[in-house]
């Protein structure tokens, strides 16, 4: 049986009170690396950053999409959402949402969808089948009998996380439903290559329209 004591790594200011530990964001960061290398994914330090928020737009748009299906079970996209969110928060990267914040910004979307239409209105989920937003599913009013809006505007993120840009997607409907009554939307118009959701809370009116 070993003698040897443990030698404390602890350190104290000179009042006696413990000084709290550092570890460098170089550290961490080589750690996050690391974690992707053992999946074969090789980043630099300054991918760390894009390669989070990358997962956490495909987590929150997949979330949007699974969460209408009752038999699939989307806790792992809650679970990596407040993950990512969390590790984030540890590196002092931008915010990304979490599970809460997506399904909030898509109600208050579908709020401001129904504040533009005049008469009666009726729920309907819509698709989006490519840009940004590909595979998230919506559900949002429409004017009753003619289905929803011809035509969306949803903001997009571009470049940097640390200073992004932002703009925004215009999607046009196809002219009819799909056979399990899904109305889908295709980009009407060029966006960048790096263009990313902006699912952010609050949703202003500026930032989406019909």
């Amino acid at each position: 049986m070993s003698t040897t004591q443990n030698v404390s790594i602890q350190v104290y200011a000179q009042d006696g009170t413990p000084i709290p530990p550092t570890v460098s964001r170089e550290h961490l960061l080589d750690l996050a690396r690391g974690a992707y290398e053992r999946g074969g994914t090789y980043l630099d330090r300054g991918d760390v950053d894009i390669e989070l928020a990358e997962v956490a737009d495909k987590a929150a748009c997949s979330l949007l999409r699974d969460r209408w299906n009752d038999d699939f079970p989307i806790s792992a996209y809650v679970e990596l959402l407040t993950a990512v969110a969390a590790l984030r928060a540890v590196f002092g990267f931008a915010s990304t949402p979490t599970a809460r914040e997506v399904t909030d910004w898509s109600e208050k979307l579908g709020e401001h969808l129904g504040g533009e239409i005049d008469g009666p209105t009726s729920l309907s989920l819509i698709g989006f089948a490519n840009g940004p937003y590909k595979g998230a599913v919506l559900r949002v009013p429409g004017a009753a009998d003619q289905g929803p809006a011809a035509a969306l505007t949803l903001p997009i993120a571009l470049g940097d996380t640390a200073d992004p840009g932002h703009g925004e997607a215009r999607y046009k409907r196809d002219a009819e439903a799909t056979d399990e009554g899904l109305w889908l939307y295709r980009l009407d118009g060029d966006v960048r290559e790096d263009a990313r959701p902006h699912i952010a809370l609050p949703i202003h009116s500026d930032q989406v329209g019909v």
